[in-house]
């Protein structure tokens, strides 16, 4: 007899798919509005939410979210009976002893941690896979912007050559305040914090080391390759001045932090770096403002693929959350395979070449 978690989740009077979210920042907050608000989805129920501060926070919500299941303890979580955990801690551990933790329970999961993906993600995927669970992972990288589907999926059948892309909201928050103000990059940051695109500390991602975490994970779905982070070439934004911008100006660009993987499979050599770069006025990475995320895919047989969306808040993130919880409910006996992945045989930075187009 098939349990609630092996119904298909369209056929007729098949039992709603019961959430968990593990982490009730601002990603978190966020899934939980909109799965408890009055439009929200008929397939997903959210029934239990976890957070080291539960006590403190359920006194602060409005009664569709207070009167969930609420507990401080990631062990209540993974015995209960939900079918799906949705883990928005960040950082690496103890967020990846809860994923494996979720997987070993019986329970499918949908991350947004990306340095969880860069650095366990092949592990974690093959467990997926032996568990007959599902490890869902679109919030990890571009936010609303649906570049692991398109990867994973949408382009499963294109020999893909390069991704060059904007990954982090906020360095494009600040570098694009900088662009249109003139102001100094400390009042850019202090402007992105006010709205909300920047951490009080922003040294991970105006250093590159979150767009690089980002860019492994692509590496691993468009090229099928095992890359971590501390391989890939980062140079920092934080050093960019408004005197960049105006030089930038004078050669009809401006200056964008962006991130390229380019592999070529005759000679298995990934050229692999995150950089503030110099960017053409009219292109799409110029245009892309804000939070706003950006990438051009260029495949061998499609040509060039372009994707924007915004990269950065709640909202946005939570966007591609949902999509994903929905992915496991429409069928959560389904078992995805884990990707067979090879380790290049060479990996390039930033090379004199390419310097001068980078600030």
């Amino acid at each position: 007899m098939l349990n609630s978690f092996q119904t298909s989740g369209n056929s007729p009077g098949a039992a709603r798919c019961r959430v968990g979210i593990l982490g009730f920042g601002t990603v978190g907050s966020a899934i939980a509005r909109r799965l408890t608000s009055p439009h929200s989805i008929p397939a997903l129920e959210l029934t239990h939410i976890c957070d080291r501060r539960a006590r403190e926070k359920r006194a602060r919500q409005p009664e569709a979210v207070s009167r969930l299941v609420w507990t401080d303890r990631v062990d209540d979580l993974l015995s209960s009976d939900v079918d799906v955990i949705v883990e928005v801690v960040g950082g690496g551990e103890p967020a990846v002893d809860s994923v494996r933790g979720a997987l070993l329970a019986g329970k499918s999961v949908v991350t947004a941690n990306k340095q969880v993906l860069a650095h366990q993600g092949p592990a974690l995927l093959l467990l997926a896979e032996r568990q007959g669970r599902q490890l869902r992972y679109e919030a990890a990288v571009g936010g609303a912007m649906p570049i692991v589907r398109a990867l994973g999926d949408g382009l499963a059948g294109e020999d893909i050559i390069r991704v060059q892309a904007i990954l982090n909201g906020t360095s494009n928050a600040v570098l694009s305040g900088m662009d249109a103000s003139g102001c100094s990059i400390d009042e850019a940051i202090a402007d992105a914090c006010a709205r909300g695109y920047a951490e009080a500390d922003p040294s991970a991602d105006l250093d590159g080391i979150d767009a690089a975490a980002k860019l492994s994970i692509l590496c691993m779905l468009a090229f099928r390759l095992r890359v971590l982070p501390n391989q890939i070439d980062v140079r920092t934004t934080a050093r960019v001045r408004s005197e960049d911008f105006r030089e930038a100006g004078l050669r009809g660009g401006t200056i964008r932090q962006i991130a390229l993987a380019e592999f070529n499979r005759e000679r298995s050599t990934l050229t692999a770096w995150v950089a503030p770069t110099f960017v053409a006025r009219g292109s799409i990475f110029a245009r892309a403002t804000g939070p706003e995320n950006a990438a051009l895919i260029t495949g061998a047989f499609a040509g060039t693929i372009t994707l924007t969306g915004p990269g950065a808040g709640g909202d946005a993130t939570a966007v591609a959350a949902i999509g994903d919880l929905l992915a496991i409910a429409r069928d959560r006996a389904a078992i995805v395979p884990a990707p067979v992945l090879t380790e290049p045989a060479v990996i390039k930075g930033l090379t004199d070449q390419r310097l001068a187009e980078a600030v």
